[in-house]
């Protein structure tokens, strides 16, 4: 046979050039309409399978780290991952407060306190600031009014002696100490306890006070401020 006039078998071996053009035919329509190429089944497989390691890793990982013997890491991961405080941190708080002279507490007890937002810190720091003869009740009652010891602390360095029931008192009336803070700063350092209750339970803000103040150049008592407000609401 002439060389010449030898033609090649389009179909004796590789890709059929019909079946190659209609590929790249479909690629450029693909590109045209923004479409993303195809990815492979084996690539896709392999993706998921490395999404897979990774997850199995991340969970063996945290898994050897909450039976860490680091009890403050280990008691903060039970917390967080199951919603309870964990055996080891209702241990060291039940020591705390027996050790602060509470007694003994059951895990369920200290439970039953950490549900009421009362901890063995709170209660350290509130016998730090002066309240050394405060009783599991007082606690419960600060805890359940929603005093902290950071407003104690504020409170105190404001000039007031606060007694357990002033504070509890004090925040059920919506005080704050930077309302008090507030009030002080605009020349009424001797606010009293009741007027600072009575001003939140009428409604008086520090910008009314000092838009008050404005209007009076400065010349108004905190019985004035009340009154005005009572008689304009």
């Amino acid at each position: 046979m002439n060389r010449q006039h030898q033609k090649q078998n389009p179909f004796s071996g590789g890709k059929d050039p019909l079946d190659d053009y209609l590929d790249k035919a479909e690629s450029g329509l693909n590109e045209s309409r923004g479409e993303k190429p195809r990815i492979p089944r084996d690539s896709r497989f392999k993706r998921f399978l490395k999404v897979g390691l990774i997850i199995t890793a991340i969970f063996l990982v945290f898994r050897g780290v909450g039976n860490l013997p680091f009890a403050p890491f280990n008691s903060t991961f039970t917390t967080i991952t199951t919603g309870q405080p964990s055996a080891d941190l209702l241990d060291r708080m039940g020591a705390r407060m027996t050790e602060m002279g509470y007694g003994e507490f059951t895990h369920d007890q200290l439970r039953e306190l950490r549900s009421d937002g009362l901890t063995a810190t709170f209660v350290s720091q509130v016998r730090g600031l002066g309240y050394e003869d405060l009783t599991l009740d007082e606690a419960k009652l600060l805890a359940a009014a929603n005093v902290s010891s950071t407003f104690l602390a504020m409170m105190t360095e404001l000039g007031y002696d606060l007694t357990i029931e002033d504070a509890v008192r004090l925040r059920r009336g919506g005080v704050t100490a930077n309302y008090t803070s507030r009030v002080h700063d605009l020349g009424y350092t001797d606010v009293t306890m009741d007027q600072l209750i009575r001003l939140q339970r009428i409604g008086v803000t520090t910008n009314l006070i000092e838009r008050l103040q404005s209007e009076r150049e400065g010349e108004i008592s905190m019985e004035e401020i009340i009154r005005y407000r009572i008689s304009n609401q």
